[in-house]
């Protein structure tokens, strides 16, 4: 994938600086157009899928013998013994 880099960054890939234009790996190239730190330049490169939309939380489950335990345990802390 051809991008142009928009903004200096550098990490384990590498190091990039404004302006120039380096062929990378699909994902990497993805990963710095997401960031906004790269432009796509190749014109039968696919831009990046649009990430999906947030789903609604789902019900709580119910809580364990263990996590009651816990909870129990962390509302007594710090309370001086009688």
């Amino acid at each position: 994938m051809k991008i142009k880099i928009t903004t200096n960054c550098a990490g384990p890939f590498g190091s990039f600086t404004v302006g120039q234009t380096p062929t990378v790996a699909d994902e990497l190239g993805r990963d710095l157009i997401r960031a906004q730190y790269a432009e796509l330049v190749d014109p039968e490169a696919q831009p990046p899928a649009p990430r999906s939309e947030a789903t609604e939380a789902t019900e709580a489950t119910e809580a364990t013998e263990a996590a009651e335990a816990t909870e129990a345990a962390a509302k007594g802390a710090g309370k001086p013994k009688a």
